[in-house]
């Protein structure tokens, strides 16, 4: 069993996550940031248009550097670069273009 995170480390990763939200929205993908007592929060985002497409984001501190993740324990980017981090996560939530010969 993991330690429970600090509220103050839980507040600041919220924080970040709401901003990343704020993107994300604008791109047209729903979001809603997920919590549950002593551990880190999580932003779930799914393609409206194509439901199986989302993905579970989570923003955590690693050597003092706070950057958003992926739910397969990649760095996304540094959580400054929120803008970066909205258009990768919408870019692997959109859809791949089907081509037909």
């Amino acid at each position: 069993m993991s330690e429970p995170v600090p509220a103050a480390v839980a507040d600041q990763a919220s924080t970040y996550l709401g901003d990343l939200q704020t993107l994300l929205k604008a791109q047209g993908l729903h979001t809603r940031i997920l919590t549950q007592p002593e551990r880190l929060p999580r932003l779930r985002v799914i393609n409206p248009g194509c439901a199986s497409l989302c993905e579970v984001i989570m923003a955590a501190p690693v050597e003092g550097e706070w950057s958003f993740w992926w739910s397969w324990a990649e760095p996304i980017t540094p959580v400054r670069d929120a803008a970066i981090a909205a258009r990768r996560i919408g870019h692997v939530l959109t859809p791949a273009a089907h081509q037909f010969a």
